[in-house]
């Protein structure tokens, strides 16, 4: 019988603002949520529930990152510069540094215990070993301009850890006017770079390090072949010059991309065809989006986070994918997983290391 992702539940109430960012923890089991709003919130992804909400003041929670395998450590990334390490057992156990000491930490990725922040034109490489111990271990100096670009200015705007025939720890780092940074982090240099004609909003790259997809700020979603950096094909869809984001899913299977218009699609990444469509509200404008695959339980999700328009909160859609008797062109193959655990939620209140 065929599966089709549907609503699950409708995570709302506690934030303010705008979603900017999503993460599910290793086996998702929690649902981690930042917003402009200066709070993290964390969920129940089985029940729905709200667990805890760290308050980070003022400071908009921009990135967060679940430290694997670990379901109870992960990182977030704060508008005044600073990362915050969270651990939560039975109670909830706050750390920070400053990492960028005039610019917010936009974007984080970690592999083992290397965490890479990104913010503006700044990428760092710290070494994270224990609870406080953070050393930086390099900053990755922006790709030289050519005459497109010269007058533009490097922005960030996406950071991936991946194996390549380049390097077996390779960082990829998008700029929004810059293309598409491959850093060899064995040999501590410049591995590649793909030059990409339009502007970068988003990037994402498949876990076999051969394929990327690029979220262009004009007309949709560009599929990438790392191994020589030509395109293979385009997914359409108005961006309204906003930085949309896009991520492989499924394995790299598929492709998930946010919206501006209330569509979040997903599409096969062999032949780029529709696979479905996440329907929201006409005026919901989706900028942060996170998917999960539990392969031993077969459950797949995905988060949709909203923007805070028109009077209207932030807010959270949390679907699953479910049996259905007819999914039209639905070529989405998966299993439905329950369960019924209840939680209850607690607050904690963080000083902000200036």
């Amino acid at each position: 019988m065929p599966l089709q992702y549907k609503l699950y539940h409708h995570l709302e109430g506690e934030h303010q603002d705008t979603i900017m960012s999503l993460a599910f923890s290793s086996h998702g089991t929690f649902l981690a949520i930042g917003s402009l709003d200066g709070k993290l919130s964390l969920w129940s992804t089985l029940s729905g529930c709200k667990l805890h909400v760290v308050v980070a003041g003022s400071n908009a929670v921009l990135s967060i990152i679940w430290v694997m395998p670990s379901g109870d450590h992960l990182l977030c990334g704060l508008a005044n510069g600073v990362v915050i390490s969270i651990h939560i057992d039975d109670c909830v156990t706050v750390t920070g540094f400053t990492a960028h000491s005039s610019s917010p930490v936009e974007y984080l990725v970690v592999m083992d215990c290397i965490v890479v922040t990104g913010t503006r034109s700044e990428v760092f490489l710290w070494n994270h070993e224990g609870t406080a111990k953070w050393t930086q271990l390099a900053q990755i100096l922006p790709p030289p301009s050519i005459s497109v670009n010269h007058e533009s200015e490097v922005i960030v705007t996406s950071l991936a850890w991946a194996r390549t025939k380049y390097s077996e720890r390779t960082l990829l780092v998008a700029y929004l006017h810059h293309g598409i940074l491959l850093w060899d982090a064995i040999k501590v240099k410049t591995a590649h770079f793909v030059y990409v004609k339009t502007l970068v909003g988003s990037m994402s790259v498949s876990r076999d390090g051969n394929v990327l997809v690029v979220s262009n700020v004009t007309s949709g979603f560009d599929i990438y072949h790392l191994n020589d950096s030509s395109l293979d094909g385009s997914m359409l869809q108005l961006s309204n010059g906003m930085l949309v984001p896009v991520a492989f899913i499924h394995g790299g299977q598929a492709i998930l991309g946010g919206s501006t218009c209330g569509k979040v699609q997903i599409w096969d990444s062999t032949d780029r065809s529709l696979l479905g469509t996440l329907v929201h509200d006409t005026k919901d404008v989706v900028l942060s989006i996170a998917a999960h695959v539990e392969s031993r339980e077969d459950r797949f999700l995905i988060a949709t986070g909203m923007c805070a328009l028109e009077g209207r909160r932030g807010y959270v859609q949390l679907w699953h994918a479910v049996e259905v008797e007819d999914a039209g062109e639905c070529r989405l193959y998966l299993v439905r997983f329950h369960s019924r655990l209840e939680f209850k939620c607690s607050q904690t209140v963080i000083p902000m290391v200036s």
